[in-house]
C-alpha cells in the first residue's frame, strides 16, 4: 500500500477527461450518472485551490484530421475528441478557476507523449493527485505512467468515475488493483485535512 506524505510534497491537481463527451447527459455518451462526481469534484478542486495546490485540466484531444488518432483512427467515437468538436470541452457543471492550467493528451493516459512532464516540472511539482474519469482507463493509465515517472500519485475515490459503459459495480476492483502497487486511494474529505496541514 503506498501513502503520500503530502505536508513534504508538491503536488498538484489533475483534472482527467470531465468533458461534455464523457460526462455530459446530453453528451454523445449519455452519461447521467456523473451528477455526483460533478457535485464532489467542484468543492474538492476549491478546496485544493485554497490551499495553494495548482489545478490542472487535461483534455483528451484529437487533431481534427485524426493524424494522431492511432488505434482510434476508424472508431466514430474519435469524432466526438477532436479539437472543434463541440462535445469535447470541460462539462460546463465544472467550475474553474482563471488559475488553472490546460493540457491535452492523444490517449488515455494523460502523461504519455503529452505536455504535462513539462508542465509539472515548471510548476516544480512532484506528486499528482488524480481526479476525473474513467478509472479503468484513464485514471489508472495516469496512474501507472506516473508510477513509471517516479511522480507519486493519490486517486480521489470520491471524485473519480466510471465512463458510461463500465459497469459501477467493478470500481472497487478498480480501486483494490491501484492501492496495492501503483497509488494511494483516499477521499477527498481526507486529502482536503491533509493538505490543511501543511
Amino acid at each position: 500500500m503506498i501513502t503520500l506524505d503530502l505536508a513534504t510534497l508538491k503536488p498538484a491537481v489533475l483534472v482527467v477527461d470531465m468533458q461534455a463527451v464523457f460526462v455530459s447527459p446530453d453528451g454523445p455518451f449519455a452519461n447521467a450518472s456523473a451528477g455526483p462526481l460533478v457535485a464532489a469534484l467542484n468543492p474538492f478542486l476549491a478546496g485544493c485551490r485554497g490551499h495553494g495546490v495548482p489545478v490542472i485540466f487535461s483534455n483528451y484531444l484529437l487533431r481534427d484530421d485524426l493524424r494522431d488518432a492511432g488505434l482510434l483512427r476508424t472508431s466514430p467515437a474519435a469524432r466526438h475528441i477532436t479539437e472543434s468538436a463541440p462535445s469535447a470541452v470541460v462539462d460546463q457543471r465544472i467550475v474553474r478557476a482563471p488559475t488553472d492550467l490546460k493540457v491535452r493528451h492523444s490517449r488515455p493516459s494523460a502523461l504519455f507523449r503529452s505536455e504535462l512532464v513539462a508542465v509539472l516540472a515548471d510548476l516544480g511539482v512532484d506528486a499528482l493527485i488524480l481526479t476525473g474519469v474513467s478509472v479503468n482507463n484513464a485514471i489508472s493509465s495516469t496512474a501507472r505512467d506516473a508510477f513509471a515517472h517516479d511522480i507519486p500519485a493519490l486517486v480521489v475515490r470520491d471524485c473519480v468515475g466510471a465512463a458510461p459503459w463500465e459497469p459501477a459495480e467493478l470500481l472497487a476492483s478498480y480501486f483494490d488493483a491501484l492501492a496495492t502497487w501503483t497509488a494511494e486511494v483516499a477521499d477527498a474529505a481526507d486529502v482536503l485535512e491533509r493538505l490543511a496541514a501543511r
